[in-house]
């Protein structure tokens, strides 16, 4: 391929990563056992379409508060708050990549995501010149139309896109979409693959 004229990423697993502590915190302190928000707020019907936007991800997360405490009594909802507030934590060496990127191409993210996908970026300060969500889209991945949708709002055509996801499908939803894409593994994996696409970026050794 040659150079091209953007370079897309997905979110989770590449910027942003949980642990879930969050959630075991609040199971904890509600006396829940371990993986009920789990259950509760990811194996639940309302989570899909918080992610294609037909609820808010605060009407999901009411909903599920709503289910808990239906199921085992007031005492559940205080494992909502911790719950809620664990965002993960960022990933500084691709936050910096994306920053050269930045300097030499169009760079965008696209994730299967609720609405809170935006203020998630602010908080970690992942700025990139494009930003969707599937809440944002109504689509999610690994249908194609999410990225030739994604593709159209950044106003390039997919074959000058390449993108980088760590969920295979989605590469595969991607390529069909007409995108270059790739499987991201690692950081320096990554950064290897822009360089032999034209985009000079380096890893900044960790502190």
């Amino acid at each position: 391929m040659k150079k091209p004229t953007a370079v897309l990423f997905d979110l989770h697993g590449l910027f942003q990563h949980f642990t879930n502590d969050g959630a075991a915190r609040g199971e904890a302190a509600a006396g829940l056992p371990p993986g009920t928000i789990t259950t509760y707020a990811y194996h639940h019907p309302d989570y899909e379409a918080a992610k294609v936007g037909l609820i808010t991800d605060e009407e999901w997360a009411r909903g599920v508060a709503r289910r808990l405490v239906s199921d085992f009594g007031p005492a559940a909802a205080a494992a909502v708050p911790p719950w809620r507030a664990d965002r993960g934590y960022a990933n500084p060496l691709m936050i910096n990549l994306l920053g050269q990127v930045m300097e030499v191409v169009e760079a965008g993210i696209l994730s299967n995501f609720t609405d809170a996908m935006h203020t998630d970026l602010a908080r970690h300060r992942i700025v990139p010149h494009h930003a969707y969500c599937s809440a944002d889209l109504g689509i999610t991945k690994p249908s194609p139309f999410v990225f030739r949708e994604a593709a159209d709002r950044m106003g390039i055509p997919p074959q000058n896109i390449f993108y980088f996801d760590d969920e295979m499908t989605f590469v595969a939803g991607a390529r069909i979409a007409g995108l270059s894409a790739e499987l991201f593994t690692t950081p320096q994996a990554c950064a290897q693959r822009l360089h032999a696409l034209g985009i000079p970026v380096h890893l900044e050794a960790k502190g």
